[in-house]
């Protein structure tokens, strides 16, 4: 786990890089909001740090982009701020929190980093968008689907163009699709996103790049879907799927993670042979 950098996008805009996924720090007029708290606590104290320098008499603020214990599993080092997401995430971490945390521990590499996590709903909820003011900074949240995790948002700044995208977009990696994701409401989430014709994007994970990145994986994900669905229609089973489609994805779009492939391959088959 690399120190953390914050990495100026437009002035008051930060990326927070370093840590397990991408975040944020958008900071104005003393108040500050913090986009995901990272992983642990070890990730998310630093981060808690650099808002601290930046903010004077506002407020602070901490944004969930989704409920995913690489970008939540440091929010008990914000508890005494409100901690905003929407409400598929509040009611994912209440309800499934503690099992999938005591599942993560069972990862020798991941025991130690995690060790002292609590898990820590989030205070302020949204269902469909809420917009918050960062001193002059407008900062939409919106609520997009469930496609990498079971509820998947944004953080969009119109002023300066800027989108976070929380796990919606991996950049030069494969993307992690979990259970309960989507492939389907993913490429419809890319859409959306693509339409708001950005100028700075933050990834969740990869290096910040231009906003073309969004096309690039709308088209992966299109290729993945095109390949299953012939896969489908010549009665292939999942595991003859996935031993086909593992090279032509390699070839078509070459990243990092490649070990992912099997199983996005193997969900994607999933979902659309119940389509």
């Amino acid at each position: 786990m690399a120190d953390l950098t914050i990495q100026e996008i437009v002035p008051g805009v930060n990326a927070a890089l370093g840590g397990v996924c991408n975040r944020g720090l958008i900071s104005q007029g003393g108040s500050v909001l913090v986009i995901d708290s990272g992983i642990a606590v070890t990730e998310a104290a630093p981060l808690r740090a650099a808002a601290q320098e930046r903010r004077k008499d506002g407020a602070l603020y901490l944004f969930n982009t989704h409920p995913h214990g690489d970008h939540v599993y440091g929010n008990q080092v914000f508890t005494d701020n409100p901690i905003i997401a929407h409400e598929g995430v509040r009611n994912n971490l209440i309800t499934h929190g503690e099992e999938t945390l005591a599942a993560w521990r069972q990862n020798q590499d991941m025991a130690a980093l995690i060790s002292d996590v609590v898990i820590t709903p989030p205070t302020l909820t949204f269902r469909d968008h809420l917009t918050l003011f960062v001193g002059d900074i407008e900062v939409q949240l919106r609520y997009l689907a469930r496609a990498h995790s079971l509820s998947d948002s944004v953080a969009w700044l119109p002023q300066s163009r800027t989108l976070f995208t929380g796990d919606l977009l991996f950049n030069t990696f494969v993307p992690a699709l979990p259970r309960g994701g989507s492939v389907e409401n993913w490429i419809q989430a890319l859409e959306k996103l693509i339409a708001l014709e950005a100028e700075h994007v933050i990834p969740g994970h990869g290096p910040i790049q231009t906003a073309e990145a969004l096309t690039d994986l709308r088209r992966w994900f299109l290729f993945l879907r095109t390949q299953v669905g012939e896969a489908l229609a010549s009665d292939w089973d999942r595991e003859t799927t996935i031993a086909n489609i593992v090279p032509q994805l390699q070839k078509f779009d070459p990243r990092g993670n490649e070990e992912r492939l099997p199983n996005v391959i193997g969900q994607a088959f999933d979902e659309l042979s119940k389509a």
